[in-house]
């Protein structure tokens, strides 16, 4: 825990000290060239303005807190940049300046990204008196960048993403060019453009790859080590007014009636997950009433309106659920949050296996076997790192898996066999 309490403070530090560093390597490297007074001051200032807004959204955000090593990723790819705006002759043409926003985006934050994006370009443009179409060219890319950055790290549809990207590229470069400034240096722009675009594409991914191929090979101390000091912030915040689970898990708490009212389907959903979900949490010695209970109650916002987290959360507050509880309505979703805990993960990867195999089974023209569905599901959560903060071990991943393999499948051999 020291260790881990220890990373974050240096962190900290490094992040509160990047408006100095990054005016530094501007001021050095403008004297490296022998600008101006004036052109240095102007740039300098700039940066640090322009730093320094970035810094502040890191610290209002806390978008550092649940990526590893993310004050590097963030400081190293930052001064990268303005040293590859600074130091080549045509970095208006040779854009690989534009990693910095990228892997912040990919790695870190997306509002990150695109900030970093912003500042880049306006230092470009006053650095390099860049032309006002390539301003326009890049803060457009910039924005098409952060959008597809979820894409660009996955391997399964990064080539898709490099397409859209530069395609788009190709496309803006010709209509800036043709029909709104009349350039003369198509031919260049055309090919260097899209040579430093694929460049900045091609390394974003292969630094993403290393990133995680790096987190998914670190000692499970750190995770257990954030677990432990996430559970004793947790249990010091809890207090006896919190509802029990004695009395959530009852068959006739009134939450769980007015689900069945409101949806006889969605009841036994909520049911089933919940049941699924406890059984696979004492497989891996995880908190059994608690799994139970998040899936019991995962969905409930469904009954309010459409936005069913927020809707749940509210309910979880009008009927004191423990934190935990309420952590799982808004982390079994990949759209809104990542787990942080086992339970988490496993109500998360019930709802996926359990909602999937569902809508095949009723509505898929073609009928795919359980075991598949089950092997793509657990496939792609670990391609793409969604449990990394969960505390779950590989060998209990595994444990998962094998239990919902056995349940579904077994199942489906039961039913085939009596249908014969």
């Amino acid at each position: 825990m020291e260790a881990v309490k220890e990373k974050k403070l240096n962190s900290q530090k490094l992040i509160s000290i990047m408006p100095l560093i990054s005016v530094l390597t501007v001021a050095f490297i403008k004297i490296l060239y022998r600008a101006d007074t004036v052109d240095m001051l102007k740039t300098s200032i700039l940066t640090l303005l322009l730093t320094t807004a970035v810094v502040l959204y890191i610290r209002l955000h806390s978008c550092f807190s649940n990526v590893n090593y993310s004050g590097i990723i963030f400081s190293v790819s930052y001064i990268a940049s303005i040293l590859l705006i600074m130091l080549p002759k045509n970095p208006q043409i040779f854009s690989f300046w534009m990693i910095g926003g990228l892997i912040n985006a990919m790695l870190i934050d997306k509002i990150l990204g695109l900030l970093v994006y912003f500042n880049l370009t306006f230092i470009l443009y006053i650095t390099c008196s860049a032309a006002p179409e390539a301003i326009i060219h890049y803060l457009i890319m910039g924005v098409l960048f952060v959008l597809l950055s979820d894409a660009l790290k996955n391997k399964l549809t990064v080539i898709y993403g490099a397409i859209i990207l530069l395609s788009t590229n190709i496309t803006l470069i010709f209509i800036i060019n043709n029909f709104i400034f009349n350039s003369n240096n198509n031919t260049v722009n055309y090919f260097t453009s899209l040579f430093s675009i694929f460049a900045v594409l091609a390394a974003a991914f292969l630094l993403s790859l290393i990133y995680d191929k790096f987190n998914q090979d670190r000692p499970q101390i750190v995770h257990e080590a954030i677990e432990e000091m996430r559970d004793e912030a947790i249990h010091a915040a809890e207090d006896n007014t919190r509802t029990s689970y004695d009395v959530l898990l009852s068959d006739s708490n009134d939450l769980l009636m007015r689900i069945k009212e409101h949806s006889e389907n969605l009841y036994n959903h909520c049911r089933k997950i919940g049941d699924l979900s406890g059984r696979a949490a004492g497989l891996i010695g995880a908190d059994e009433e608690l799994a139970r209970a998040g899936g019991y109650y995962h969905e409930i916002g469904k009954i309010i309106g459409s936005n069913y987290i927020e809707e749940g959360l509210k309910l979880a507050d009008e009927y004191a659920f423990p934190d935990k509880l309420k952590n799982i309505i808004r982390q079994h979703n990949i759209k809104y949050d990542k787990p942080t805990f086992k339970e988490s993960a496993i109500v998360m990867i019930t709802d996926n296996v359990v909602t999937t195999i569902d809508y095949i089974d009723k509505n898929g023209a073609q009928k795919i076997a359980p075991k598949k569905i089950i092997d793509d599901i657990f496939r792609m959560r670990m391609e793409k790192g969604t449990f990394d903060e969960s505390g779950l071990t590989v060998k209990e991943f595994k444990i998962l898996k094998e239990f919902f393999l056995n349940e579904f499948t077994a199942k489906n051999n039961s039913g085939k066999e009596d249908n014969k």
